[in-house]
């Protein structure tokens, strides 16, 4: 349980409630223990780059931004390695580094960096909303054989760690909804991935960003259920999908991705980790919102209809695209977990067993939904 603390939408998950992930202590001094570095590090996503500081340094010079006096590991995340580090000058900063070719990751995440900076620039450009600068990127693979990019830090508490009064809990539900309105703003010219193929309605964007998953987990001798069950709820509600407007999708705006600044004017939500982000169904965000709550009843909703341009009605068109969207979460969520852990490793990764845990459940859930429309 003590895994959950960093967020509360799946703390407050009924069937997530009496799961205990917790490993005990092998000795008083575990950073000295020979065998608990074994474990943390069998614990460690596959997919992170391995980095030396001497080798974070000579890229800040190479970037031009001078010498590093502090680094330090971001380890909350599951693919990328991420660095922050504090120049000569104090300034401070994000590195960031995408795993090596030869790792075997998920076909929509090939030339996923290369995607998440030009949504950064995208964001930037077309938009309000407060994201981190990049500042340099390097896709050359000369100084270490993988892509990197390095963006300025972002103030502020992450979003599941801040102390907020009701009324301030209120205005950061105000603020995501913006964020999500200047999202969705944005139109593209292809529904899905831009790094796996974009293609020309959104039925059959859904169904390509899902058969690839369910051939990933091909690619790792595993079976996907869930994926091919996804794919006939999407060939039966092929209707319904008709018309659906093509905008720019976070799909992983949760509190963990989001910063908030207490300022004199009020709240300011600032985001970051565009990796999910694709072209396609505006409902899609929402299941990012307010997890776990049907979609009928997601108060969030009618704050973003304040700002969009494009008001989302709640009926039944809008909850089967949010039913198939929220299943196809779980078949990323199911996916992932064999090109991030390898071998017993990932028995003590509690990361894993959430995944395992929860994409059962969000299929179930959505998938019953789907049976009754």
């Amino acid at each position: 349980r003590r895994f959950f603390n960093s967020s509360a939408d799946i703390q407050s998950a009924a069937f997530l409630k009496n799961v205990d992930f917790a490993f005990p202590k092998l000795t008083q001094n575990p950073h000295k223990d020979l065998i608990s570095v074994y474990l943390t590090r069998m614990r460690k996503s596959v997919t992170k780059f391995p980095i030396t500081d001497a080798k974070i340094r000579e890229i800040f010079v190479a970037a031009g931004l001078g010498e590093v006096t502090e680094i330090a590991e971001i380890s909350d995340g599951w693919y990328n390695s991420v660095f922050s580090a504090v120049a000569e000058s104090g300034q401070k900063y994000v590195l960031k580094i995408a795993p090596e070719k030869s790792v075997h990751v998920l076909t929509h995440e090939q030339g996923l960096m290369a995607s998440e900076v030009a949504f950064y620039k995208l964001l930037a450009e077309k938009t309000a909303i407060i994201t981190p600068k990049v500042v340099f990127s390097d896709f050359s693979e000369t100084i270490i054989p993988t892509p990197y990019f390095i963006m300025n830090f972002l103030s502020g508490t992450r979003l599941d760690k801040a102390k907020l009064t009701a009324s301030e809990k209120e205005e950061v539900k105000v603020q995501w909804a913006w964020v999500y309105s200047e999202f969705h703003k944005i139109k593209g010219t292809g529904y899905g991935y831009t790094q796996a193929g974009l293609k020309d309605n959104w039925k059959d964007g859904l169904a390509h960003m899902t058969q690839i998953l369910i051939d990933d987990a091909s690619s790792f001798g595993k079976k996907c259920k869930m994926g091919d069950k996804l794919l006939k709820f999407i060939d039966k509600f092929a209707a319904e999908l008709e018309g659906v407007p093509c905008v720019c999708i976070s799909f992983d705006l949760h509190p963990l991705n989001i910063f908030c600044q207490k300022t004199e004017d009020g709240i300011r939500l600032a985001i970051l980790d565009l990796e999910r982000g694709f072209w396609g169904d505006p409902v899609g965000d929402f299941t990012s919102a307010e997890t776990f709550t049907p979609f009928a009843k997601k108060s969030i909703i009618a704050h973003y209809n304040k700002f969009a341009a494009q008001p989302i009605e709640v009926n039944r068109n809008t909850q089967i695209r949010y039913e198939l969207l929220n299943a196809y979460l779980a078949v990323i969520m199911y996916t992932e977990r064999f090109s991030r852990f390898k071998g017993a490793g990932k028995f003590l990764n509690p990361v894993f067993w959430i995944g395992t845990v929860a994409c059962r459940h969000i299929a179930k859930t959505s998938f019953s939904a789907l049976n009754k429309m």
